[in-house]
């Protein structure tokens, strides 16, 4: 079950301005306002949670600075002082050790898992799914956050499993992961339904979109999903790189709230 208060959950995405210790940094004051300003417009335009990651470090590393831990925490536990949703963490690109101990101190609901069963490879280089660390080190250290791990991951050539199905029971069953996450092939990308009806439909945990969540697609989307995680379409002109605009998040909230 997912911890939100509507069965289908829209999950607004935070996106930090370059940290500490990556290439764009510039300062701290405006990551912090950007980072509370982008959150104030998602929980007043009516969210049932968030996401904070760090998408504006790139180009990524497999496992983050500690430096960059720092000023992430205290970004979130600014962020967790004017929100009362569930809240997540991404360390891009995949440093689930980081994001699971932030979770811990932070008192996090769920994070993200870019990679969490089989192989592939990225712009970051081969990234193997780590399932059996990830949950030794969650019940080692009695993290309650949950694990939402993606299938067929957004920017990567994925060599196993190579199909939805497999995937998907092989993350849900052997992985025991708490949900799963179908994404497009790049950030701002619909999903392709036929690979979201089969992740859905073979598996017992819930299944969540990660992009391409728009207007004119969110009926026939939730119809197949448990939720979504939406990121660019929040943002103004639609661009992820731009702030969150409110007025976008309230248009797709409406159009959501009529389906529901």
């Amino acid at each position: 079950m997912l911890d939100f208060n509507e069965d289908k959950p829209i999950i607004g995405v935070v996106h930090l301005l370059p940290l500490p210790g990556s290439p764009g940094f510039e300062s701290l004051e405006p990551i912090l306002t950007r980072a509370l300003s982008d959150a104030k417009s998602l929980i007043d335009g009516g969210v049932d949670g968030l996401i904070i990651e760090n998408y504006g470090d790139r180009p990524f590393m497999k496992r983050v600075s500690k430096m960059t831990v720092s000023s992430f925490s205290m970004v979130c536990a600014k962020i967790e002082e004017m929100c009362d949703l569930p809240m997540g963490i991404n360390v891009l690109r995949n440093d689930w050790e980081s994001a699971l101990s932030m979770a811990k101190s932070l008192g996090s609901s769920f994070v993200r898992v870019n990679v969490y069963i089989g192989c592939c490879i990225t712009p970051e280089g081969i990234m193997e799914g780590e399932a059996g660390n990830i949950m030794r080190f969650r019940k080692k250290h009695d993290i309650d956050a949950s694990i939402f791990a993606d299938i067929q991951v957004k920017h990567a050539d994925v060599h196993y499993p190579k199909d939805m199905v497999t995937a998907a029971v092989e993350a849900s069953e052997r992985g025991m992961v708490d949900a799963l996450i179908v994404s497009g092939k790049r950030t701002g990308k619909p999903v392709d339904l036929e690979d979201l009806e089969k992740a859905k439909y073979s598996v017992d945990v819930p299944v969540l979109v990660g992009s391409g969540i728009d207007d004119k697609n969110v009926k026939e989307v939730l119809n197949h999903s448990d939720g979504a995680i939406v990121g660019t379409y929040f943002k103004e002109d639609g661009v992820t790189s731009n702030p969150v605009s409110e007025e976008r998040v309230k248009h797709l909230l409406k159009e959501i709230e009529r389906y529901r």
